[in-house]
């Protein structure tokens, strides 16, 4: 479980910093849509560790 908190804190700060990155500021639409990449990745990163 906490693997799969750790990806989706990863993957949130990367998928933010890169769209900061990419648009010169932070907009709320692309930290909504970190957020739900992250916990779509964290769930399924979780899937995978219980399967394997």
């Amino acid at each position: 479980m906490f693997q799969a908190v750790v990806f989706m804190i990863t993957i949130f700060i990367g998928w933010v910093f890169f769209d900061a990155i990419k648009h010169k500021k932070i907009i709320k639409e692309n930290v909504i849509s970190g957020l739900i990449a992250s916990i779509i990745a964290g769930f399924a990163w979780y899937i995978l560790f219980i399967i394997f």
